[in-house]
């Protein structure tokens, strides 16, 4: 005779355990299809982090556009002087709040530090340089 099995787990318990075995936000890790970004993470301070007109909706740790849930706190040095009021994804002139998405939320991701990303990643620097090479001037 068959051994019982358990009942499958709630739905909400199914997404919960696949989410859980997804690699937690660590330095030099964005989202997965940007993986050579580094964010900043520090101890987060009063700031809330901003996003501009591109990069509006998304969570600031898996790019996620549903489910908004948590303010995004960063640090002082990263709203210090001229970087105050800068997307806290590419840098651009902030028009919105950041927030981090329920899922990161559960999986609490938002208390890992500051969220801010720090180097510009290679698809933007090669950018730069294919740009250069042809002689393409910026508008």
């Amino acid at each position: 005779r068959a051994p019982p099995t358990a009942p499958p787990p709630p739905p909400l318990l199914r997404g919960l355990a696949r989410s859980a075995c997804r690699r937690r936000g660590v330095p030099g890790a964005m989202a997965k299809h940007h993986p050579d970004l580094i964010m900043c993470r520090k101890q987060c301070g009063i700031a809330i982090g901003r996003l501009c007109e591109k990069c509006d909706g998304k969570c600031v740790i898996c790019d996620s556009y549903v489910r908004p849930a948590t303010l995004a706190r960063i640090c002082d040095e990263c709203n210090y002087g001229s970087y105050q009021g800068r997307c806290v994804i590419c840098g651009g002139a902030g028009i919105s709040d950041a927030y981090y998405c329920k899922e990161c939320c559960q999986c609490e991701k938002d208390r890992d530090g500051c969220p801010k990303i720090i180097n510009l990643g290679s698809a933007k620097t090669d950018l730069f340089y294919e740009r250069k090479k042809y002689g393409f001037k910026a508008r």
